[in-house]
C-alpha cells in the first residue's frame, strides 16, 4: 500500500485531505498518515516508507513546508506543497528545491486528486532539483488558479532558452512575465531588452534591432550595433509582435533559426546568443489563417505559450463555502502600499470604497488598477479614499451595475464575468432577490431597489417559491 504523509497545522485540513485521498475518491489504495507539526512530520519521514508528502508551506512554526521538502527529497519522497499565499517566488523556490508541484488554497478537489495520482505514477521519472541561487523577489501578485498556471510555466522555464510567446489583453502584465522569465534564468546577469514593435516604422525597427552599416542610408555616418548584438547572452522581448510587417517577419525567422543577424546595408552575418520572447494582445493563430502573420514564424515563436489572464478572470470559488476568492484585493493592497511608500504617504481605502473597487470590471486590467490607485493617492480629498474620489469611468460603471447593493451581493454580480457559466436572466433575477431577502427584511425597500410596487413583488415571490408575500416586514 502506498503511504502518503499529510502535514498541516490545521487538524481539520488534515482530516479533509485524508478524506479526499480515500480509495473511493482517488481509486487507489493509499495509507494516509497525518502530522500537524513539522517536527512530527520529520520524525515520521525518518521512519521511512513514504512515497508522497502533501504539506502546507506556512506551518505557523519555526520550520515550514520548504524545510520539509528539503528534508524529504533525499529520502526519495515526492512532495506537493499547498499554499494560501500563492506567489511566484514561492512557486519558483518550490520547483527549484525539487517539489513535484504546488497548489493554491483553497484548492479544487478534482485538481488536487489528479495531482496526487500524477505524482505517484511519475515518481521515478522526476528530475533532481536545480541548484540555481535564490531568485530576486518577484512583484507578480495573485493566487488564483489561472495565475498559478502562469507561475508553474515560468518555474518550468528556469534554465531553458526556449522561445516563449506571451499573450493576453492590454494591461495584463505581459512584460512583467517576460522580465520574470529572464530574472529566473541563467541569463539574469545579462541584458534584458524590451522593444515595442508597434511603436516604430519598419525601417526604424530594423535599424534598432539589427543595426546598420556606415553609409547604408542618409545619416548613417558610422557602423552601429543593433539591440540583437547589444543584448547577446541575454533576453529580447519583442512586444506587439503582431504589428510587424511580412518582410520583418522573414528577417526574424532567420534570427530564430540561425541565431545570427545582418546589419542593414551589410553583407556580413554576426552570430548572437539570444533568448527571444514575443508578446501580443492579438490572436496570432487567427492572423495566420487570414495571411496577416507568417505561419512558420508563429510556430517558431510559440514553442511555449503563456496566456496572462485578464483581471476579471483571476478568481475562484471556494467549494466549501461558495465564497468568491479574487486576486483583486491583493493587488489593491499591493499598489496602495507601493504608492504610499514611494510618496511617503499613508493613504487607506475606506471599506465602502474598497467594495466598489473589488467589483469594478477593470477593462484596462492591472495597468488600469495601478493608474487608478496612483490617481487616488494624488487627488483624494483626505487620507482616506472614498467613492467620491473615484474617476468618472468607475462612478459611471457603478451606477449602471447598481453597486450600492449590500456587499453580500458581490458573488451574484461577479457571476456576470464567468462567461463559461452564465445564468439565465430568470435565474439571475431569482438569485438577486434571494440575496436581497437575506440582507433586507423590509419588502417595501426590496420593491424599491427592484423598481417594482409591492403587489408585483409579492406575486413574483409566490411564482418563484420564495414566500407567500403578505405585509409582514413591509
Amino acid at each position: 500500500m502506498i503511504r502518503v504523509l499529510v502535514v498541516d497545522d490545521s487538524r481539520e485540513t488534515c482530516d479533509l485531505l485524508e478524506l479526499l485521498l480515500s480509495k473511493e475518491e482517488v481509486g487507489m489504495d493509499l495509507e494516509v498518515v497525518k502530522a500537524t507539526r513539522p517536527e512530527e512530520a520529520m520524525e515520521l519521514l525518518r521512519g521511512g516508507g513514504f512515497e508522497l508528502m502533501l504539506s502546507d508551506i506556512n506551518l505557523e512554526a519555526s520550520l515550514d513546508g520548504l524545510d520539509l521538502l528539503r528534508f524529504a527529497k533525499p529520502l526519495g519522497v515526492e512532495t506537493i506543497l499547498l499554499t494560501g499565499f500563492g506567489t511566484l517566488e514561492k512557486a519558483l523556490e518550490a520547483v527549484r528545491e525539487g517539489a513535484f508541484d504546488f497548489i493554491s488554497k483553497p484548492w479544487n478537489n478534482e485538481e488536487l486528486k489528479t495531482l496526487v495520482k500524477r505524482a505517484i505514477v511519475r515518481k521515478e521519472s522526476r528530475s533532481a532539483p536545480s541548484s540555481n541561487p535564490r531568485l530576486q523577489r518577484s512583484v507578480m501578485i495573485g493566487s488564483s488558479p489561472k495565475m498559478m498556471d502562469v507561475y508553474r510555466t515560468i518555474a518550468s522555464l528556469q534554465n531553458s532558452r526556449t522561445t516563449v510567446l506571451i499573450t493576453g489583453e492590454s494591461g495584463t502584465g505581459k512584460e512583467l512575465v517576460a522580465r520574470t522569465i529572464h530574472a529566473s534564468s541563467d541569463r539574469k546577469d545579462r541584458p534584458f531588452v524590451a522593444i515595442n514593435c508597434g511603436a516604430m516604422t519598419e525601417t526604424l525597427l530594423e535599424s534598432e534591432l539589427f543595426g546598420h552599416a556606415k553609409g547604408s542610408f542618409t545619416g548613417a555616418v558610422s557602423d552601429k550595433k543593433g539591440l540583437f548584438e547589444e543584448a547577446t547572452g541575454g533576453t529580447i522581448l519583442l512586444d506587439e509582435i503582431g504589428e510587424t510587417s511580412p518582410s520583418f517577419q522573414v528577417r526574424m525567422l532567420r534570427v530564430l533559426q540561425e541565431q545570427e543577424v545582418r546589419r542593414v546595408g551589410s553583407t556580413k552575418m554576426v552570430k548572437v546568443d539570444l533568448r527571444i520572447i514575443a508578446a501580443t494582445n492579438r490572436d496570432l493563430a487567427e492572423m495566420v489563417k487570414t495571411g496577416k502573420f507568417r505561419e512558420d514564424l508563429y510556430y517558431r515563436l510559440s514553442v511555449v505559450e503563456i496566456r496572462v489572464p485578464a483581471l476579471r478572470e483571476r478568481w475562484s470559488r471556494d467549494e466549501n463555502s461558495g465564497r468568491i476568492i479574487s486576486d483583486i484585493p491583493l493587488l489593491l493592497d499591493h499598489f496602495l502600499a507601493e504608492f504610499n511608500q514611494r510618496n511617503s504617504q499613508n493613504y487607506a481605502i475606506r471599506q465602502d470604497a474598497r467594495q466598489i473597487l473589488e467589483r469594478y470590471t477593470w477593462p484596462g486590467n492591472v495597468r488600469e488598477m495601478a493608474n487608478v490607485i496612483e490617481h487616488l493617492t494624488q487627488l483624494s480629498r483626505g487620507r482616506e479614499i472614498t467613492p467620491e474620489d473615484f474617476p468618472d469611468k468607475i462612478k459611471e460603471e457603478m451606477r449602471t451595475r447598481h453597486v450600492e447593493l449590500p456587499h453580500a451581493a458581490a458573488p451574484l454580480l461577479e457571476l456576470i464575468v464567468d462567461w463559461d457559466h452564465l445564468p439565465t436572466l430568470d435565474e439571475l433575477e431569482r438569485r438577486y432577490i434571494q440575496v436581497l431577502l437575506k440582507h433586507q427584511h423590509k419588502k417595501s425597500r426590496i420593491a424599491e431597489i427592484l423598481g417594482k410596487d409591492r403587489t408585483t413583488l409579492y406575486r413574483k415571490l409566490r411564482d418563484m417559491g420564495l414566500g407567500e408575500g403578505g405585509e409582514e416586514g413591509a
